[in-house]
């Protein structure tokens, strides 16, 4: 009899510790799939320095691995339409032409890694946790569109860099903002026909330097929910 009372207290000894360590044991989402929205614009040729200049709009959806909660991988797919014109900004083109414009349409696709500087998520149990962080991302990417005056499909290389910041509503959904620049290793993204074919080097450089070649921007709202709970990490 008094074996069995010392073998039951054994057992709801060791339950009452499994329950302790279950309570100081944080669920992480590591996996997000998302939707995002906004604006994008274009700079070259036909638009130097202005942000934001005749702004049209893009669509994408994203898939985000959350590493930790300071690093995360991300893989975007957008669609966006960008223009742009000279009279804007009282460009002079070479050959007294007037004038040239351009309106693009275009696919991004994109593999990035994000650094959040405040530790955002479940799993951060020896460090204090936020629900909000800014981040940064870098990537590669490539840029596709049909090139209407060459009569055949681009894909362009590019580098996108961006800011942003993520607000984990709960624990399943989160709400974020994004700020990209990407870089093209093309002049040409901007010629869509013969009344435009001079914004692709317009001073006739024998070189195109790195900052002379095309930049596209998006600046989005998204929203992203969070699935599979795949790790627990304990206290």
């Amino acid at each position: 009899m008094n074996l069995n009372i010392k073998n039951h207290k054994r057992f709801y000894v060791l339950l009452s510790l499994m329950c302790l360590c279950y309570s100081f044991c944080h669920a992480e989402y590591n996996h997000e799939l998302g939707l995002s929205g906004g604006t994008a614009f274009y700079l070259g040729d036909a638009n130097h320095i202005t942000p934001f200049n005749r702004p049209k709009w893009t669509a994408g959806a994203f898939y985000r691995y959350n590493i930790d909660t300071r690093w995360a991988v991300k893989l975007d797919v957008n669609y966006a339409e960008v223009e742009g014109d000279t009279r804007d900004f009282g460009y002079v083109l070479p050959n007294n032409q007037p004038y040239a414009r351009f309106e693009r349409g275009f696919v991004d696709i994109q593999a990035a890694v994000e650094f959040n500087f405040f530790d955002i998520g479940e799993n951060s149990y020896y460090k204090k946790k936020f629900d909000a962080t800014p981040y940064i991302l870098i990537g590669v990417g490539l840029c596709a569109y049909n090139d209407l005056y060459g009569g055949s499909n681009m894909f362009e290389f590019s580098i996108p860099i961006a800011i942003g910041g993520k607000w984990k509503i709960n624990k399943r959904l989160t709400l974020g903002i994004q700020w990209s620049i990407h870089k093209l290793f093309t002049d040409k993204f901007d010629v869509t026909g013969d009344n435009n074919k001079i914004l692709n080097n317009p001073t006739g450089a024998p070189n195109v330097g790195f900052l002379d070649t095309d930049f596209y921007s998006l600046a989005n709202i998204s929203l992203s929910v969070n699935l599979f709970d795949t790790k627990k990490y304990c206290r």
